[in-house]
């Protein structure tokens, strides 16, 4: 699984010259001693938070001051029995979430908290000269005198630069977050301008004005069914068994087995959703993407089966994922309002509530054009002309497709009775 860096490393210099620095997602399987120098490093890096967020605390509250980053980076330097960079970027870590607090308070939003809580394992950083690539084998260092923790590398990251790496912990497991540098692909020449409408039952329509694309998000529903109720199946046996028995375990290890199977799934099939929408912008040399924002979609009370599927629809991931993706290839994705673009009707701009898959105005009796192609357009229609036009051209060419998934590999997830 590769995901964009966000702005965090760009903000501590870790950037590729020649490439994009995207983030690998690799699940570990530790030994015993493995897993307890994991452990130890974790609640290390969780001392060194508590620290840093104890002493900017008490230097408030007693002398009304707020010491700055690079005073606490001497403070706390030589101190701990982590790698020293794990410890900088620690501090980096913590003075993000309260300067983001601060922000957020400045803008009203009082109900965010400042840092707080104290932990008992924290997520560890090793940036580059804590990060060395032995036979095959990652080495990260653990400080002076102290064991490295080692782990093998995926073929697919051989001979790749390695920025930064960190170690997750992740439901029931340890995940390594490794930071490389990958080439960077062909940047997009053109100057159209596209439009894309997310939907629950079609994950995303595309069009330029001159063709649309409807993607399917059928396999997508299907795997939230299967997570709903499997995992009822399960916290049902779950709540028969006493809490810490051996039977209690055993349920625990397989939903977490099979939580782990389905969202690797879920993100699979988002995966290659976007892969579809971002190969068609290249070929059309779309420029920029309005994204159309469906938020306020969430707030409306439809009864509990439709408000779990709207609770469950990842519109927001599957935005994250195009944005990155587009952004590669040198195309920028904006987000735009989508209020009531699925049903004003393009010959005669009146507005009706939509009930089919068919887009039909109340109006003129305009009818035959999928809904979500409509609201393509209209999304499209406002951000380029500021209001919806009558008589608008809808797309000549209308393609539907699935999205291309790779059947899954490995052993088969067992449900609760079999546990």
């Amino acid at each position: 699984m590769s995901r964009l860096k966000n702005s965090v490393l760009a903000k501590r210099g870790v950037t590729g010259a020649e490439g994009d620095v995207l983030v690998e997602k690799i699940p570990l399987r530790l030994r015993p001693e493995e897993e307890a120098l994991a452990r130890d490093i974790q609640r290390e890096s969780a001392r060194v938070w508590n620290t840093v967020m104890t002493i900017h605390r008490l230097f408030w509250f007693k002398y009304g001051i707020w010491i700055d980053e690079a005073m606490m980076k001497d403070f706390v330097k030589g101190r701990f029995e982590v790698h020293s960079q794990d410890v900088q970027a620690i501090v980096e870590t913590y003075y993000e979430c309260w300067e983001r607090t601060k922000k957020l308070h400045e803008e009203g939003h009082t109900e965010w908290r400042y840092p707080w809580r104290l932990k008992r394992f924290f997520t560890s950083t090793w940036k580059v000269t804590g990060i060395t690539v032995e036979g095959g084998y990652l080495r990260l260092s653990n400080g002076w005198k102290r064991p490295p923790l080692r782990i093998k590398l995926p073929s697919r990251l051989k001979g790749l630069e390695i920025k930064q790496v960190q170690l997750v912990w992740h439901r029931n497991g340890y995940w390594l977050h490794v930071a490389v540098v990958k080439p960077a692909l062909e940047r997009v020449q053109g100057d159209t301008v596209a439009a894309a409408d997310p939907g629950e039952v079609h994950a995303l329509t595309l069009t330029d004005g001159k063709e649309a694309l409807v993607i399917s998000g059928r396999h997508l529903r299907s795997l939230h069914r299967l997570r709903n109720k499997t995992l009822r199946k399960f916290q049902k046996a779950l709540s028969r068994c006493k809490k810490g028995s051996n039977r209690w375990r055993k349920l625990l290890e397989a939903k977490y087995r099979f939580l782990n199977w389905v969202e690797a799934q879920i993100l699979h099939v988002e995966h290659a959703i976007t892969k579809l929408a971002v190969e068609w912008c290249v070929q059309r040399g779309v420029k920029k993407v309005y994204y159309g924002d469906p938020q306020g979609v969430r707030e409306q009370d439809c009864g509990r089966y439709h408000n779990q599927r709207m609770g469950q629809w990842s519109f927001g991931r599957l935005r994250d994922l195009l944005e990155y993706k587009l952004k590669r290839h040198s195309i920028t994705l904006e987000k735009i309002g989508e209020g009531g673009t699925s049903g004003t009707c393009p010959k005669c701009g009146h507005y009706t509530r939509q009930s089919g898959r068919i887009f039909r105005c109340g109006n003129c009796g305009f009818s035959g054009v999928h809904r979500d192609v409509v609201g393509a357009s209209g999304i499209l229609d406002v951000a380029v002309n500021g209001h919806f036009t009558k008589d608008r051209d809808l797309p000549g060419k209308v393609v539907y497709l699935r999205p291309r998934v790779l059947a899954p590999v490995g052993q088969k997830h067992r449900g609760p009775a079999a546990a």
